[in-house]
Formats: C-alpha cells, sequence, structure tokens
C-alpha cells in the first residue's frame, strides 16, 4: 500500500505542531491529533479489520 502524499503532509504537520513532550510522553496524545487534522482535511478514518493477530518482528 501506497500512502498518498497528502496524508503524509498532514501526519507530518501534527507531529511538527506537538512539543517533545508529547511526543516522548503522550504519543497518544499526538496520534489523535494526526488522526483528527486527517479528518479536519476531508480525510475518513475507518478500521481495515477487525481481527487482531499476534505481531512479531520481521
Amino acid at each position: 500500500m501506497t500512502t498518498p502524499p497528502a496524508a503524509v503532509a498532514v501526519i507530518r504537520a501534527a507531529i511538527e505542531d506537538a512539543h517533545l513532550a508529547e511526543l516522548m510522553q503522550r504519543p497518544g496524545a499526538t496520534a489523535t491529533r494526526a488522526v483528527q487534522a486527517l479528518e479536519a482535511a476531508g480525510w475518513t478514518i475507518t478500521p481495515t479489520s477487525t481481527t487482531s493477530a499476534p505481531q512479531r518482528a520481521a
């Protein structure tokens, strides 16, 4: 899957706007900020699957 450049730009801007302390101590808040920024830019965020499986390092 290729991430659209517009989505990357919105996410990058949200991360750049976050304070270092927020990035280090509250990464979930930064992720929420990125999702809200994407939604404000017109993107629709939906889960791709409800199935969850154990993840292994590559």
